[in-house]
């Protein structure tokens, strides 16, 4: 990250609610240090690039704390690394640095759509967008001109509007839930990479994939246009004891039984995780039995 990306990350954070005197003392610095470094004036000689590391990483902990936190009402996990979250972080990066249309897919409830969140959250000229069954063109160009500050009335101008902006920096949109796309919305968003040069990373369910297969006999101007394709997998053991230590600390060798019972899915997981804890901590000791016993009781289908 080059100094005029950390200072664009500071103008995103700080109008997202974080003060810039906060995020200057999380770094050990004073608010009017801040001020002369995002100005370029800092003057300390040799001692700006230091000022620059401290920065980057208060800005790492700010947003953890500020986006990626457990939240115990919604029953949450803490946002960790996990192999699902590097795979979209990947094809988000790439997406982005070479201007590429791009497809992840992967069955529901692995986390793509927490770690697109993340993404999102954590770079700049990043637009995260979440889909919908009923969506019309307009509405998603909305929901894509929102964050570019653009208000037209019509689709079309909302498009000329967006792509101006987007096409003035490395840039990416992430259109998730896409299996709730029509051919007809795809090919509005495929304009935003054409006339822009902005990367898109297309996140659905594999059902979004096989529609694609079967389109391109007819629409292959545009199916033949994604030059990145990824499949996301079941979460491992290894993605089990990151999440579940983020709530219960002393796994003790129960990490196997987590992965059996929720069939890696993150969403199960979690679920069978914030159904474990009262149980824990009313004096039960955790057992493969008592996980597997957890399971089928929440357990729809």
């Amino acid at each position: 990250m080059t100094a005029d990306e950390v200072r664009r990350l500071v103008e995103v954070v700080s109008s997202n609610g974080v003060t810039r005197k906060f995020i200057a003392e999380e770094a050990g610095y004073s608010g009017a240090a801040l001020s002369s470094w995002m100005a370029g004036r800092y003057t300390k000689t040799g001692e700006d690039k230091t000022f620059e590391v401290a920065l980057r990483s208060a800005l790492e902990r700010i947003l953890q704390k500020r986006f990626f936190s457990g939240n115990k009402s919604a029953r949450k996990f803490r946002r960790v690394t996990t192999s699902v979250s590097e795979a979209v972080f990947l094809a988000a990066k790439t997406c982005q640095n070479q201007g590429l249309m791009g497809l992840l897919t992967g069955v529901g409830g692995r986390g793509k759509t927490t770690a697109a969140e993340m993404y999102a959250a954590s770079n700049t000229n990043v637009i995260y967008v979440r889909t919908s069954p009923f969506m019309t063109r307009k509405q998603l160009m909305t929901a894509i001109a929102g964050p570019c500050d653009v208000q037209e009335k019509s689709a079309y101008e909302m498009l000329v509007k967006i792509c101006d902006k987007l096409q003035q920096a490395k840039s990416l949109v992430i259109i998730d839930e896409a299996e709730n796309l029509s051919l007809d919305l795809l090919d509005a968003v495929r304009q935003i990479n054409d006339w822009a040069g902005s990367g898109l990373l297309f996140i659905g369910q594999e059902n979004f994939f096989a529609m694609l297969a079967r389109a391109r006999k007819s629409h292959e101007y545009l199916v033949d246009r994604f030059k990145l394709r990824m499949r996301v997998a079941d979460l491992g053991l290894t993605d089990v004891q990151h999440l579940v230590s983020t709530e219960i600390t002393q796994l003790n060798g129960h990490a196997s039984a987590f992965l059996k019972a929720c069939g890696g899915s993150a969403r199960f997981l979690e679920t069978l995780t914030y159904k474990l804890l009262p149980k824990l901590q009313s004096g039960e000791a955790l057992s493969d039995r008592l996980i597997f016993e957890t399971a089928e009781s929440v357990k729809i289908f």
